[in-house]
């Protein structure tokens, strides 16, 4: 079993990342701990091929939470968002959420930019995606974590702050007119098996008070993605700062989540960034660099900084393995790491 350090207070390593411009049901008693980091292939090679449904695994049901919320914030490395926590960080409320839960490093994005990133932690791999304005909307019949979730009956939704319309197909360079919103920065329209004639399952988001009755309503959703328009997310200064930014935004958003029925259900928030500048992985061989990586839970509360190293595809591995789906690609690597000891 991989063994995992626990030390309470904020430190410097790790959240998870994203790099670009600032632009339901109720919970199953928690799974075991992480496995061990065993051998296998390189993640950042398998991220590189096409063929993941090949590849798929089927994960072991640990019985792990049903309600798990991840929000992928950009461009930003751990040491600049942890690294300095009580020294007058421009991160207050990122420090804070790291103190009171669970602060995870070493974690890494796999690799550079910010598109393959997204595109790695839906589906466990970047699908042949090396750059920004790679693919756009319906690009790839690939399975992806969306499409698992629809085939299962699980509930779910991914909202996207700043698009305009429900499965918005979106402009593949630049963002949409009011640009706030960018394609490459939302994983799943990329996807055919996320977009129309399917159900559509990608939404505006709809803010907080609305995010918060979505989540304690009928017919509310087991997952749930966030990603924040490109001033919300840390992309691009908009005035105040990039980090800044993205810190106000999660102090305004989550609050209402921390203290519905929704998360006291045996919920998770996730909140992670799609890359980061420096240092890359050694171990693990990701070369995004290391990002911070927040698990907000119950079983989280008080962990403090939690030594276990891991990426995109073992957030990815985290959530399949919590719903009982196959591992899609590098997911199915136990060495890309595991959170699930720290989710409900």
């Amino acid at each position: 079993m991989a063994r995992m350090t626990f030390r309470r207070g904020c430190a410097p390593l790790l959240l998870a990342a994203a790099l670009a411009g600032c632009g339901p049901a109720g919970a199953a008693p928690p799974g075991p701990p992480s496995p061990a980091a065993t051998p296998a292939a390189s993640p950042t090679a398998a991220a590189t091929g096409a063929g993941t449904s090949a590849a798929a695994s089927a994960a072991p049901n640990r019985g792990g939470p049903a309600h798990i919320l991840v929000v992928m914030d950009e461009n930003t490395s751990y040491g600049s968002a942890l690294g300095s926590c009580g020294a007058g960080a421009p991160d207050p409320y990122l420090c804070s959420l790291a103190a009171t839960y669970a602060s995870v490093a070493p974690w890494y994005g796999v690799e550079h930019p910010s598109q393959p990133n997204y595109i790695d932690i839906v589906s466990g791999a970047d699908q042949g995606c090396h750059a920004d304005y790679c693919a756009g909307a319906r690009a790839y019949s690939a399975p992806d974590l969306g499409g698992q979730l629809s085939a299962a009956g699980i509930p779910w939704v991914a909202w996207m702050e700043s698009m305009p319309s429900a499965c918005y197909p979106g402009e593949l360079h630049g963002s949409d007119a009011t640009g706030l919103y960018a394609l490459k920065h939302n994983p799943f329209v990329v996807f055919r098996d996320d977009m129309p004639p399917t159900p559509c399952h990608i939404q505006p988001y709809p803010g907080a008070a609305g995010m918060v009755r979505a989540l304690d309503g009928p017919g509310a959703p087991a997952f749930a993605w966030i990603t924040p328009n490109l001033c919300d997310d840390g992309h691009d200064n908009c005035g105040a700062g990039t980090l800044r930014q993205a810190d106000t935004w999660l102090r305004a958003n989550l609050a209402g989540v921390l203290t519905s029925s929704w998360f006291a259900s045996g919920g998770t928030i996730i909140v992670t960034f799609d890359e980061g500048t420096s240092p890359n992985g050694a171990t693990l061989g990701e070369q995004g660099g290391q990002v911070p990586m927040l698990v907000i839970s119950a079983r989280a509360r008080g962990r403090g900084r939690v030594h276990l190293a891991g990426d995109h595809f073992g957030t990815l591995r985290t959530i399949e393995e919590a719903y009982g789906l196959p591992l899609l690609g590098a997911a199915a690597a136990a060495r890309n790491g595991d959170l699930t000891a720290l989710l409900g």
